[in-house]
């Protein structure tokens, strides 16, 4: 059995079809700066001010100008855009942003087609996160990420949830680093049909009344919902059985089209709907239609993803200098202040201001939450999960 790691939820022969076919297109270039770094690990400590810049920091600036420019590839949406171009080019004028701005999964795939062809464009990669390692770590595409955090504000890990910084890897090198920590909401509802206080546990959601009144996103397919359902196959109360029954038992609806599903909750054709993408869910309870949120915390426990905040520094990138101080910006507080104006994500920074940040999102103290979005347990998403879903809804 070909054990090679893979994008979630791409096979193997697809990924490598669209390497093959892949279209370098164009790319959408503004103006940007930059900001910090250091060296950590998953539970390393730095230390310094977060004012001064280390040695050496003031040569690397000064090289990132005259390299001039950073090729970013990141996440689509006009919210990143706005935190990452401006915000970047008043901190470090003088350093270019080239954007290229799509779907995670499309920018893999470009990148692991501009290195078989032998071209080295991109600098940084956005938002992949663990679905970046699986096909580009084992063919070297991703560089080591630690070495490049130099500002002491990037590299304190005391500033950061849970004292440490979000690692993705699974071993060293590490490579990419999650810096957005939202908590994850997995129940949308009705307020009209549906008393909250009905809902403290998962298990609650096999209650035989609410069979065939459930819309879940189809998780089998990258997105919404792949960090929820990954939390609740390794979680001990809960497991692959209670998936089983879920998917099986309670014959829920299965969409990706977000926005009809929230449409359908708000109506009542379904009155609770699972796994859905919550900036989605968000906009409609905004519009003053009936439906809630469950908080995160559930009885058997809680989990953050990044959503689409995380980063890596790519091999051979063509503008080192320009990549490095890219990145020790958008960690730092500044960067991260950006982030969470723009994107409304809630940074894993703990020294900065939350206003703005939608209170679903926000960890509550002294509580303990599973990141369910690491190397390790995003593999669940391409092999088991969608298999045991396909072979739950098969039984129905």
């Amino acid at each position: 059995m070909d054990s090679s790691p893979r994008p979630i939820g791409l096979s193997r022969k697809d990924f490598l079809k669209a390497v093959a076919a892949v279209s370098l297109g164009s790319v959408l270039a503004a103006c940007g700066g930059a900001a910090s770094g250091g060296s950590v690990g998953p539970s390393g400590s730095g230390a310094g001010s977060a004012q001064a810049g280390p040695q050496g920091w003031d040569d690397i600036v000064k090289a990132a100008r005259a390299e001039g420019s950073v090729n970013v590839y990141g996440g689509q949406g006009e919210e990143k855009r706005l935190a990452l171009i401006d915000p970047f080019q008043k901190a470090y004028p003088g350093i270019k942003i080239s954007g290229t701005f799509a779907p995670g999964r499309d920018l893999t795939v470009r990148i692991a087609s501009e290195r078989q062809a032998g071209k080295n464009i991109a600098d940084v990669l956005m938002g992949p996160g663990a679905s970046a390692i699986f096909p580009l770590k084992p063919i070297g595409a991703l560089a080591p990420l630690a070495p490049a955090l130099m500002l002491p504000e990037v590299t304190d890990t005391s500033l950061w949830l849970n004292n440490h910084l979000g690692w993705l890897d699974a071993s060293e090198p590490y490579t990419t680093l999650a810096f957005v920590a939202n908590v994850q909401s997995q129940v949308a509802y009705n307020t009209k049909m549906v008393d909250p206080k009905e809902i403290t546990s998962y298990k609650d959601l096999l209650n035989p009344k609410w069979k065939g009144k459930i819309v879940s996103t189809d998780v089998r397919k990258a997105g919404a919902g792949a960090v929820g359902t990954r939390f609740i196959y390794k979680n001990p109360a809960l497991g692959p059985d209670y998936l089983q029954h879920l998917f099986a038992d309670m014959q829920p609806t299965l969409s990706n089209d977000n926005r009809q599903m929230t449409d359908w909750i708000a109506q009542g054709r379904y009155p609770i709907g699972l796994f859905q993408n919550p900036p989605d869910v968000l906009r409609t309870i905004e519009e003053g239609l009936p439906v809630a949120m469950l908080p995160g915390e559930l009885k058997e426990g809680g989990t953050v993803g990044p959503s689409a905040g995380t980063v890596s520094i790519v091999d051979k990138a063509p503008h080192p200098n320009a990549a490095k101080v890219f990145v020790n910006w958008l960690l730092s507080k500044d960067g991260q202040l950006a982030w969470q104006k723009y994107v409304k994500d809630n940074s894993a920074r703990t020294d900065i201001s939350k206003d703005g940040v939608p209170s679903l999102f926000l960890p509550r103290p002294n509580f303990t939450y599973t990141n369910a979005a690491t190397e390790d347990y995003a593999k669940l998403s391409d092999t088991v999960i969608p298999e045991l879903i396909t072979k739950a809804v098969g039984s129905n």
